[in-house]
């Protein structure tokens, strides 16, 4: 069970007070997705990550504090625009609206993670097209973070592996094989080469479901001799 805590913070957007109701910290048990979504408990806590202040919108994971900058993003168009937009669930649109700072300050990396964890919220109320959308953005994004110099992870391989899964479950087979065939070129570690062996096989089905890193470790290949 999940215990529930209050947090209590002023805006650093409008200096309005704001209350959330979140829950204690929380680990996993369980593999992770593909994607790095972890299990549970901590799966289920993912409307928490980040929170939105009610009376400017200003969407962080702690309204608290804001970069330099975020104040003007929160009142573009795009900005207010995104904050309800109703082809997307409520909580996806606030990692959007945080997906949108991070993008615009240059940071299109954590960008990416965003619209990612945007993607799940999507997935766990079964909307389909919305969390594609999602997807094809965070790929484009983490694109945009590597010609910076931005990585997701340190272990080498492992923003590649992200890249293909986001690029599979948004349908986009074809590019999505190019990244798993220029990884397995380059004969990554055990664990990154497991995933996109799994990946090439859930390509070549068409597959857009969910995967597990545990699945993929079945398919790890002996050691020649």
């Amino acid at each position: 069970m999940t215990h529930l805590r209050h947090l209590s913070t002023t805006c650093a957007v409008c200096g309005e007070a704001c209350r959330f109701t979140i829950p204690e910290a929380a680990g996993s048990v369980g593999s992770r997705d593909l994607d790095t979504r972890p299990a549970e408990p901590l799966r289920s806590t993912i409307y928490a990550w980040v929170k939105r202040c009610p009376s400017c919108g200003y969407c962080a994971p702690d309204p608290g504090k804001a970069p330099e900058g975020a104040a003007d993003v929160v009142k573009l168009p795009r900005y207010r625009w995104q904050l309800d937009a109703r082809k997307f669930p409520g909580i996806a649109n606030t990692f959007l609206c945080w997906s949108i700072i991070q993008e615009d300050l240059g940071f299109p990396a954590q960008a990416a993670w965003a619209s990612l964890h945007a993607a799940w919220v999507c997935d766990d109320e079964g909307a389909d097209v919305p969390a594609r959308i999602c997807r094809k953005r965070a790929a484009d994004l983490l694109r945009r973070g590597w010609e910076k110099g931005e990585r997701l992870a340190a272990l080498e391989g492992a923003d590649e592996a992200v890249l293909a899964d986001l690029l599979r479950r948004a349908g986009r087979f074809r590019e999505a094989r190019a990244v798993v065939a220029e990884a397995l070129e380059k004969r990554p570690q055990p664990i990154i080469a497991d995933i996109m062996r799994l990946q090439a096989r859930l390509i070549a089905a068409s597959d857009r479901g969910v995967h597990t890193v545990a699945e993929a470790r079945r398919f790890r290949q002996p050691a020649s001799l």
